[in-house]
């Protein structure tokens, strides 16, 4: 009868082992699944929504924004010229529905930018800076950019509009229609 008592003791203990150990499985696993299943519920829930919504939002945004930019985007002088067309039709719609000294232009050639000191309507004062300061300087403020890219393209954003096109793109410039 002790060797049956042992031998069950031994197999309680085994027993006890395991299920120890099958809980601290299930506490690591949990404590892995848990902030990943929360990553992807937030990703989900705020992000995803944020980085493409209807062209109306952005449209409102735009509109309504304080001040607004327009940014001119190409690599090279053949490029310049349907890019500025575009930028130069986007401005003048623009224009129509809010003061142009709230419209901040900002051209990027691929090496620097160049831009209005205090936006567009008044005198031209004409400043250079870094092309990741002007992206940041557009970037608070609703604003569209411009890109001349191989291939057409739009993303959409609450408070941006990235419109990446090719010369016949940019010489129709269907954004300067839409958002007029």
């Amino acid at each position: 009868m002790a060797k049956s008592s042992g031998k069950q003791s031994k197999d309680k203990d085994a027993k006890d082992r395991e299920s120890k150990q099958s809980d601290a499985t299930l506490r690591k696993a949990l404590l892995i699944a848990v902030p990943i299943v929360l990553a992807f519920a937030i990703f989900f829930v705020v992000v995803l929504p944020s980085l493409s919504v209807p062209f109306s939002t952005f449209k409102s945004n735009y509109l309504a924004g304080r001040r607004v930019a327009v940014v001119a985007s190409y690599t090279d002088q053949n490029q310049s010229g349907v890019v500025l067309q575009c930028a130069t039709q986007l401005v003048q719609i623009v224009a129509h529905t809010r003061n142009a000294s709230t419209i901040d232009f900002y051209v990027l050639n691929g090496t620097m930018c160049t831009y209005p000191i205090g936006g567009l309507g008044h005198q031209v004062s004409l400043a250079t800076n870094t092309i990741q300061n002007c992206v940041s300087m557009a970037d608070a403020e609703p604003s569209v950019f411009l890109n001349y890219s191989a291939g057409n393209s739009t993303g959409i954003t609450p408070y941006r509009l990235y419109v990446n096109g090719d010369a016949q793109y940019m010489a129709r410039c269907p954004i300067a229609v839409d958002l007029s």
